[in-house]
C-alpha cells in the first residue's frame, strides 16, 4: 500500500481539501480573535454551550485533541474567568468542565459573525446536494480517522 500514488485526481482532491481547510482556518483565527479566543477555545466553549457540563476526557475526544492539550487550553480559560472546573460525581480522580455565565456570554457573542462568515465561504454557495456530496464522504473519514486513534 505504501507505494501506491496517488493520480493527478487524487493529489487535485488532496490539495483542495488542505487549501480549503487552511484558508478557512485563517479567516476563522481572525475573526475568533475579535473576541479574544482561539479556534480551539472557540471549540471548547461552543461544545460546552451546545452540549453541556463535560468529563475533560469526552471534551477532549469530543473536539479531537490532547488531554494534556486541552487541560492547558481550559487553564487558560478558567484563567478568564470562562469556564470552570469541578470534581467529577463518584470518581475523585474525574474532572468536569462547565461554562460560565461569562463564557457563555463569550461565546454566544463570538457566533454571529463566526455564522456569518461560514456561511459566506462555504455554505451560500452549495445547495443541499452538494453539502450531502461533501459531508457524506467527509463523515466516513473522520470515523475512519477516529477508529485508528
Amino acid at each position: 500500500m505504501a507505494d501506491r500514488k496517488l493520480d493527478a485526481t487524487e493529489l487535485a482532491t488532496y490539495q483542495a481539501l488542505v487549501t480549503a481547510g487552511t484558508l478557512i482556518e485563517r479567516a476563522v483565527t481572525a475573526q475568533l480573535a475579535e473576541h479574544g479566543l482561539t479556534p480551539l477555545q472557540f471549540s471548547i466553549l461552543a461544545t460546552l454551550l451546545t452540549q453541556g457540563e463535560k468529563r475533560m476526557r469526552d471534551l477532549a475526544d469530543a473536539i479531537v485533541h490532547s488531554r494534556s492539550g486541552l487541560t492547558y487550553q481550559v487553564t487558560q480559560l478558567e484563567k478568564q474567568g470562562l469556564v470552570q472546573r469541578s470534581a467529577a460525581a463518584g470518581d475523585d480522580r474525574g474532572v468536569q468542565v462547565a461554562l460560565t455565565a461569562e463564557g457563555r456570554a463569550r461565546v454566544e457573542g463570538a457566533f454571529p459573525g463566526h455564522t456569518a462568515l461560514v456561511r459566506d465561504a462555504i455554505f451560500d454557495h452549495l445547495d443541499r446536494a452538494e453539502l450531502d456530496a461533501i459531508r457524506e464522504p467527509l463523515d466516513g473519514i473522520v470515523a475512519r480517522l477516529r477508529e485508528r486513534r
